[in-house]
Parts: C-alpha cells; structure tokens; sequence
C-alpha cells in the first residue's frame, strides 16, 4: 500500500469499525490511536520528500493521483495535530449529554471529518477533492448539531444550508473545467488551460470553485454559518474547526489558484484585487463583530473571521513573501485559536460576565487563557507576533497599502475584545468554588500555550517550512 494514502485512509476505516465495537472509552481511545496513527505516517511523508501516487495504477487524467509536496505537509501535519487536540477536550465524560451508541457515533464522525480534511490536502485531483469535501462536511454537519441545547441544531442547519451551497459551487466549476479541459487531474488541468477552446468556460468554472472555497473557508460576507458552527458546537468540534477546517479550505483555495489557474490568469481577471478588498472588510467587520459579542466562544468565532481575512491578505498579494505569511499564519492561529477554545472548554459558562475570579478558581486555565489571548493580540515573544510581524512586512512590500492601513485597525480593535478577555480573568470575584478540569484538557491547555511561547522566541523551522511551501505554490 501508498503510504501517501494513509493520512486520509487511517481514519477513514477506523470510522466504521468504531460504530461496530462501540463503547465510550473504547470508541475514543480508538479515534485517539487512529489520529495518532495518522500522525505518524504524515511526520513518515516529511521524510519522503516531493511524491506523487496514481492509484491502481492508472495515470492521470483518467486515474486518480495523490500528490504530496512542501506546501501540503503542513496543512496534513495541522489536520492531525488539530484532530488529536480535539480529541483531548472530549474525553466520554464531557460527552455527557449524550446517551448510547451516540458518543461512538461521535467519535465516528469525528475521524470521517479528519479523514476527509486529509484528502482534500493531498489529492491531486479537482473532482477527488469535491469529494473529499463533501465528507468532511457531512460529518461536521453531524458533529455541530451534537452540540448540547437547541441552539445548536439551529447552528448546524445553517451550515448545512451554506456548506451545501458551497459544495454546489465546487462542483459546479470542476464541472465547468471538465468541459473546457476534457480532465479532472489539476496538473493536467493547468496545462490545457491556455489552449482550451472554451475560455468562458474557464472563467465562469474558475470563479464557481473560487466561490466555493471562499465560502468554505468562510471568508467574508460568506461567514454566517461559521460563528454559530464554532459556538454551539461542542468543544472538541471547535478545537477541529478553529485548528484545521478553515484552513483546509483556504489551502484548497489557494492549490486552486496557484496550482490550476497561475498567477498571470489571476491578475488578468482581477481576482488579487477581489482578494484585498473582501480580505480588508473581514478584518474590519470580524474585529468590530467580536467586541459586540457577550460569550467566550462566541466572541472567538468573531475573531476567526477577522484571522481568515489576514490569511486571505497573504494570499492576495500573489507573492511568495505573501504565501510564505499566509501559512506561518494558518500554523500559529491554529495554535493559539485551539488553545483559547480548548480553555473555554469545561467552563461552568463561556459568558464574558462570569470570567471575573477566574484566576481564583483554576490559576492554570487563567494563565494559559491570557498567554493565549495575548499571542492572538501579536504581543512580541509570541507566535502571534511572529505571523502578524511577517503578514505586514509581506503586504507592504506587495504594495497594498489598503491592506496595511485596515490591518492596523483591525490590530487596534483586538487590542478591545482580548480585554475582554484578559482583564475580567483576573479580577477579584466572591465565587471561589474551584472548577474540576480533567487532565487531558490540562494537557491540552498546556501544550497550546507551551507552542505559542516557544515559536514566538524560536520560529525559525516553522517559516523554513512556509518558506518550501510557499515556494512550492508558486
């Protein structure tokens, strides 16, 4: 067997075979060691270098080929660091609201969304990867509505909605550059692009699966279905979605670009400029959406939308500087994001009006919670300052000044909602009943924090490996 294949392969048999046995205990301890597995075998590609695999032998375009390279590495490495860091935060006892067989379901649909985050990453071709995607969205569908209450089926429904409608776009262009190119494999797609005989044809699939992604990935005004997706869902689903589901779709997102249409095709139709403009208004309008929110998570899943759009300023900018920043940020933000939603989880409520005395009642949670908050801020010392750091000097040397001015306010406006965050924890409350976290949330909480400190003061290897990738792209 292609050890390409088994990032996405590992999990994705593991899925059924959960549901078979069954068990709380056993089904998490299954999905752990299964992520874990597939961990091993992503750090065993690094060791591979640049490979690609048509399976069953049959070569492209008629087969189907996985392709690994510098640029998706990371992203698969993220998948699965994500994955087993979500796993932390739902051990069966934090499951508790649901009844048996639910928790092995669960855990089912948890390796499935991983197993298909993976395939997206390294398949080599355009329809394997509407696909792929449609996997990971199924089964996220599933997992947010999970989520305890109501409110979360509300959440679940309306990503259901967009995250069709998203899909449909995919695969609305692949089939549209089918047309023009009479392939699905993207390498073979780039190459027939220029002496294709339907150039409408091209633009018009091009800009369906750009749409598609920039929904995915939900970049704005594509981002409703995210704060309700990542604040009702339960915690381990918003440590896997904050951590990789996002940043899987901006990945594909960017493969598509550079990998299929090239450089020169986007600047002929503008699509750098699209970039800038919906980039700026997500920082501005995440930032501003963030200060107004009353709950933990929520006001995280506000930020998020302002962080894609930091991402998205890297990627418009069509360089390699802006490609090398878009993915040291996508790594970092994954860091610390999970880590904050890993604190938020097993608070008695995320509500803003209860963090004051936080520090009284569990002084870890507290400490790693500021840390956190202030690596999201960019505080120098921390992997936060490092991604936004290098993101400016990328965009100004690009020449987006828009992009720099709006990246500043959006800056100052963090500088509000992590007070938010921040202050409160340590003001003196009179409830000092301590709060009872399990130890893998601790470890959890505490390997987050350990990243975000020790990439900020040493962040060289992290940027050697965004620099291949972004070499890679281009």
């Amino acid at each position: 067997m292609n050890s390409l294949v088994l990032p996405a392969l590992i999990p994705l048999l593991t899925a059924p075979l959960i549901v078979l046995i069954g068990g709380r205990h056993r089904a998490w301890l299954m999905a752990f060691i299964s992520l874990g597995a597939a961990l091993l075998s992503v750090v065993h590609l690094f060791s591979l270098g640049d490979s690609q695999n048509a399976l069953g032998g049959w070569a492209a375009p008629v087969g189907i080929t996985y392709v690994i390279d510098a640029a998706n590495r990371p992203i698969l490495l993220l998948i699965m660091l994500a994955g087993l860091l979500g796993l932390l935060c739902a051990p069966p006892e934090r499951l508790a609201w649901l009844e048996s067989p639910r928790p092995a379901i669960f855990y089912a649909l948890y390796c499935l969304c991983v197993s298909g985050l993976a395939g997206i990453a390294s398949t080599g071709d355009a329809f394997n990867v509407f696909v792929f995607l449609e996997i990971s969205s199924l089964a996220t569908y599933a997992l947010v509505a999970a989520g305890p209450g109501r409110k979360a089926l509300r959440a679940a429904f309306q990503y259901l909605v967009l995250g069709t409608l998203g899909g449909s776009f995919v695969l609305l262009g692949v089939g549209m550059l089918y047309m023009a190119t009479g392939s699905l494999n993207m390498a073979d797609i780039a190459a027939l692009i220029p002496a294709s005989p339907l150039p409408n044809a091209v633009l018009v699939g091009g800009a369906f699966v750009l749409l598609g992604f920039m929904l995915k990935s939900a970049l704005f005004p594509l981002h409703q279905w995210l704060p309700g997706a990542y604040s009702r869902s339960p915690n381990a689903v918003a440590v896997l979605l904050a951590g990789s589901g996002t940043k899987v779709s901006l990945y594909a997102l960017s493969r598509i670009m550079f990998g299929v249409f090239g450089v020169s095709w986007l600047v002929a139709h503008q699509v750098d400029k699209i970039l800038l403009i919906l980039a700026c208004a997500a920082m501005l309008f995440g930032s501003l959406g963030a200060i107004q929110q009353t709950r933990l998570k929520a006001l995280l899943a506000w930020s998020s939308i302002a962080q894609i759009g930091y991402i998205v300023l890297g990627i418009s900018t069509l360089s390699e500087a802006g490609l090398r920043a878009a993915w040291v940020f996508m790594l970092f933000h994954a860091v610390i994001k999970g880590g904050l939603f890993v604190c938020a989880s097993g608070l008695p409520s995320d509500r803003l009006e209860n963090l004051p005395g936080l520090a009284q009642r569990d002084p870890l949670r507290a400490a790693c919670m500021t840390l956190l908050a202030l690596a999201l801020l960019g505080v120098p010392l921390t992997a936060g300052f490092v991604s936004k750091w290098l993101m400016l000097q990328a965009a100004w040397d690009s020449g987006a000044l828009l992009g720099v001015i709006v990246f500043a306010v959006s800056s100052l406006l963090a500088v509000a909602y992590v007070a938010r965050i921040v202050l409160p924890i340590w003001q003196h409350s009179d409830n000092t009943q301590p709060i009872i976290t399990p130890p893998t949330i601790r470890l959890a909480m505490l390997l987050t924090t350990a990243a975000a400190l020790i990439f900020g003061v040493w962040p060289g290897p992290v940027i050697e490996l965004c620099q291949r990738a972004a070499e890679a792209l281009l």
